[in-house]
């Protein structure tokens, strides 16, 4: 590795990804700089040829490339909190291994904003999003603010992992609770945006592969839902104590989740479901009854006419939009 810390840490993780890996990494290590920059594979004990495909390239980059390959296989969240313990740069970018960038200059631009401005904590930028078993694409942040703060990323996540470049230690080593997120970007930037503003650059510059061996991808409606519930009741716990304003904006959107999560069980005739996850919902609200809950819930249940052609318009432009998404290649990009 460089003697000296380099400017950048590029965290990869890795797990099963052979087909990708190989377009992952050499996104990374084409990207054009003025600063040093060093890629931290993390790969999770895969049983296919990602550990011989990234053995092939630490070879062929030996100086800038750390692999990690561990012998036993230790899930996301602890693959990620170890791997994230070995970056050694001022500044953190995240590449998984089955995605990739599409922009030679993604590092220097986003590395020359958080140099010019010290009070942003991360900037991240547009992506497409490439849902793989279907063939087609979407561009992420539509109508996406170019500053936010985190209040705003509170109400919800608009950061795709694969965009993001945030300064390094700003809170310090990474809290236990974090090992029990399922999936750990919303709580990384939530932890980060306690010490500066978000900026966000419209260009597309990396492209975000959704398939079906992924975890969130794989994972059913409901499982979804409770993923998104278990991390924002670790940052309610994390949060209520130091910043109520940020416990206050998670709380609302937890609440959301549970309605959305509530109206899937009564879909499914989970009554069972119904019941935890009211039951949940009150935890965080106890200035709610039972009763308030289940006026939401009808609320939720029966919207208005103009909500429901608002819906119906919606999803017939996404369709017709990923029909024609088909047609139209993937960004790539040029270099060694």
């Amino acid at each position: 590795m460089q003697n000296n810390p380099p400017k950048v840490s590029v965290l990869m993780l890795t797990y099963n990804q052979e087909q990708y890996i190989d377009e992952a990494i050499r996104s990374v290590m084409i990207q054009q700089t003025n600063f040093s920059f060093e890629l931290v594979i993390g790969n999770d004990c895969s049983t296919d040829g990602t550990a011989a495909r990234c053995k092939a390239w630490q070879a062929r980059y030996p100086h800038r490339i750390h692999l990690i390959d561990r012998p036993k296989n230790l899930g996301l969240a602890q693959n990620f909190m170890q791997t994230y313990a070995e970056c050694k740069g001022k500044y953190v970018a995240i590449c998984e291994g089955d995605d990739y960038w599409c922009a030679a200059d993604k590092l220097q631009v986003q590395v020359d904003f958080l140099n010019a401005h010290p009070d942003y904590s991360c900037c991240f930028h547009r992506v497409v999003n490439y849902y793989e078993d279907r063939g087609t694409k979407s561009l992420s942040n539509g109508g996406q603010k170019t500053n936010t703060n985190i209040i705003d990323l509170a109400r919800g996540n608009y950061i795709s992992n694969v965009s993001a470049v945030f300064r390094r230690n700003l809170f310090g080593p990474l809290p236990d609770w974090f090992a029990q997120v399922s999936t750990y970007d919303y709580a990384l930037h939530l932890l980060n945006a306690q010490y500066g503003k978000l900026h966000y650059m419209h260009r597309p510059m990396a492209v975000y592969r959704q398939h079906g061996r992924a975890i969130w991808s794989e994972a059913g409606m409901d499982k979804k839902l409770d993923i998104a519930l278990v991390i924002r009741e670790l940052l309610m716990n994390y949060f209520r104590p130091i910043r109520t304003d940020v416990y206050d904006a998670l709380r609302t959107a937890h609440s959301n989740i549970c309605l959305n999560l509530i109206g899937y069980y009564q879909r499914t005739h989970n009554e069972e479901g119904v019941t935890q996850t009211e039951q949940r919902l009150l935890n965080y609200r106890p200035e709610l009854t039972i009763n308030d809950v289940r006026q939401l819930e009808w609320q939720r249940s029966h919207p208005s006419a103009s909500t429901r052609l608002r819906r119906l318009l919606k999803q017939g432009i996404s369709a017709c939009r990923g029909l024609v998404s088909r047609v139209v290649p993937l960004p790539r990009i040029k270099g060694e």
